[in-house]
C-alpha cells in the first residue's frame, strides 16, 4: 500500500483510478491509499489515479513491475577478482575468487556460473605454487574457462568437470602462448605468443585446439619495420572475423583477419579507409632531429570484446596525432569510432568528446566508453541513424526494465538476453573496477 497525502482546495476531493487493477481507499480527509492487483502479466504496467477538487485536476501515474521473476536479472561479479569474462552467447560467465592459505600464500579457485540456471561450478582452490592465476581471458559456450597464469607462464583452460589442459603453441615456439577469445562453437580460439627470446609476438589461431601463425602486414602501424610484434585479441562468435593489435610502444593500431582456416589471408587495419600516415620531422630535447611518421588511425590496447557476434562491426578508438610547438612532442586526440567489415568504412563518433568504442552490436549499436583512462561511464549510441541513445543506465532501463549503477557496457550476446557491463567502485585500496551481468529470469 501507498499512501498519498493530499491537500486539496477545496477541500472536498474525489479519486479516480484509470484501471481496475489499480484500488483506491480514502482513509480520511487527506490520506488516498493505493494498492495493486499481483502483477500477472510479465511485463511493466502503467496507469493513473486522477485526483479532481472543483476546477483542479492533478493526476498521479502508477507503475508497476512483473514479478522479480519475470524480469532481468543483474548481479555484481564483485568476489571475481581481476575480472570476468561471458560465454559468446552468454551461457556462462567466468573468473577466479582468490583466498588466503594457512601460510599466507594465495589460493585461487576458478568458477564458472550458468547464466542462465544460476548454477555455480566452483574448483580447487590451487595454491599459487601451482596455478598463479592473473588474469580472467574468455571462456567458451561449452563452458572452457581460460585464465592466465603469471607466474608459471601461459594459461590453464578449465572446463565444467574440472578438468585442466594448457594451451599449446606451435612446434618451434620456446614460451607459452595466451588464448585471448573464443568463437562460440568454440572451435576457434585466438591469442599470441613470442617464438622466441628477444623475438616478435606472433598472432595466432587454434582450429580445434590445433595452433597455427596468423599472417602479418609486412610494415607497422607507422609503415615501418615490425619490431614488436602483433597480437591477436578476439574473434566474432561465429568465428569469421578475428581482430588483433599491434603493440609498439604506443604504436597499438588494430587490424583484423578474414577467416578463411588454413587459407586465412593478411589482415588489414581497422579503419583504413581513414588511416594517414605523415611523415614529419622531430626533434630530441637536445635539439637533434630525426625522422618520424605521425598517424591518424583506428587503435585498440588490450580488450578483448570489441567485435560484433556476426563480425559485421568493430568497436574502435580514432586516434589523430599532430605535431606540437617545438616539434619535441605529438598532441593527440580520441574518440570512439566503429569499422564496418562488409562496407570497409568507419564511423567516427564526435559527440562525447575523449572516448572509445568499446562494444557493438551487429545492428549497429555501439557502446561506448567516456573518456580514454580509467573509464567509469558509458554512452549508447545507434550508428544507423547517427543518434544518441543516452548514458549506459538509460538504455539498459529501456531495454530491460532495471535501474543498474554507472558504468559500461563490455558485451551483448547475439540475442540480446545477456550484457556483460563494468563498474568502478571505491574501496579502500582506491578504485577498483568489477564485472555485472543482467541475464534473463531463472526457469521456474
Amino acid at each position: 500500500p501507498l499512501a498519498i497525502d493530499v491537500k486539496a482546495s477545496p477541500a472536498q476531493w474525489t479519486a479516480t483510478p484509470g484501471a481496475t487493477w489499480v484500488k483506491i481507499e480514502r482513509t480520511d480527509d487527506r490520506t488516498l491509499t493505493i494498492t495493486a492487483d499481483d502483477n500477472d502479466t510479465g511485463a511493466e504496467r502503467n496507469t493513473t489515479v486522477t485526483i479532481d477538487a472543483g476546477e483542479a485536476s492533478q493526476t498521479i501515474t502508477v507503475t508497476q513491475l512483473p514479478k522479480d521473476s519475470a524480469i532481468a536479472r543483474y548481479r555484481k561479479l564483485d568476489t571475481f577478482q581481476m575480472g570476468a569474462a561471458m560465454s559468446p552467447s552468454g551461457t556462462y560467465a567466468g573468473g577466479f575468487v582468490p583466498s588466503i592459505a594457512a601460510d599466507d600464500s594465495w589460493l585461487y579457485s576458478p568458477t564458472i556460473i550458468n547464466l542462465e540456471t544460476g548454477e555455480t561450478y566452483q574448483f580447487g582452490p590451487y595454491p599459487e605454487a601451482l596455478h598463479y592465476l592473473t588474469q580472467t581471458m574468455c571462456i567458451t559456450d561449452q563452458g572452457l574457462l581460460f585464465i592466465s597464469d603469471g607466474a608459471h607462464g601461459g594459461q590453464i583452460a578449465i572446463n565444467l568437470d574440472g578438468d585442466i589442459i594448457e594451451p599449446e603453441a606451435p612446434a618451434g615456439y620456446q614460451f607459452k602462448p595466451e588464448v585471448q577469445g573464443t568463437s562460440a562453437d568454440g572451435k576457434y580460439w585466438v591469442g599470441y605468443a613470442v617464438k622466441e627470446a628477444g623475438g616478435l609476438y606472433y598472432p595466432l589461431l587454434w582450429t580445434d585446439g590445433t595452433p597455427a601463425e596468423l599472417p602479418m602486414l609486412d610494415l607497422n602501424y607507422r609503415d615501418e619495420e615490425i619490431w614488436v610484434g602483433v597480437m591477436a585479441r578476439g574473434i566474432s562468435a561465429n568465428g569469421e572475423i578475428i581482430y588483433g593489435t599491434s603493440w609498439e610502444g604506443s604504436d597499438f593500431g588494430m587490424l583484423y583477419w578474414i577467416n578463411n582456416g588454413a587459407n586465412t589471408d593478411k589482415p588489414k587495419w581497422v579503419g583504413h579507409d581513414i588511416k594517414v600516415v605523415t611523415p614529419v620531422v622531430m626533434k630530441m630535447p637536445d635539439g637533434t632531429e630525426y625522422d618520424y611518421h605521425i598517424v591518424n588511425g583506428c587503435i585498440c590496447t588490450a580488450e578483448l570484446t570489441k567485435i560484433s557476434p556476426s563480425g559485421k562491426w568493430i568497436a574502435t578508438t580514432y586516434r589523430t596525432e599532430e605535431v606540437a610547438e617545438g616539434a619535441t612532442s605529438l598532441l593527440t586526440t580520441q574518440r570512439a569510432a566503429f569499422f564496418n567489415t562488409e562496407t570497409e568504412t568507419t564511423t567516427v563518433v564526435d559527440d562525447y568528446g575523449d572516448s572509445t568504442g568499446v562494444h557493438v552490436t551487429d545492428d549497429g549499436i555501439g557502446f561506448i566508453g567516456i573518456g580514454t583512462l580509467g573509464i567509469s561511464s558509458g554512452a549508447v549510441y545507434d550508428l544507423n541513424t547517427g543518434t544518441d541513445l543516452g548514458s549506459t543506465q538509460d538504455w539498459v532501463y529501456d531495454n530491460y526494465g532495471i535501474i543498474i549503477p554507472s558504468g559500461y557496457i563490455n558485451y551483448i550476446s547475439a540475442d540480446g538476453r545477456f550484457v556483460l557491463g563494468t563498474k568502478a567502485e571505491s574501496s579502500a585500496m582506491g578504485v577498483s573496477f568489477i564485472n555485472w551481468y543482467i541475464a534473463p529470469p531463472l526457469a521456474k
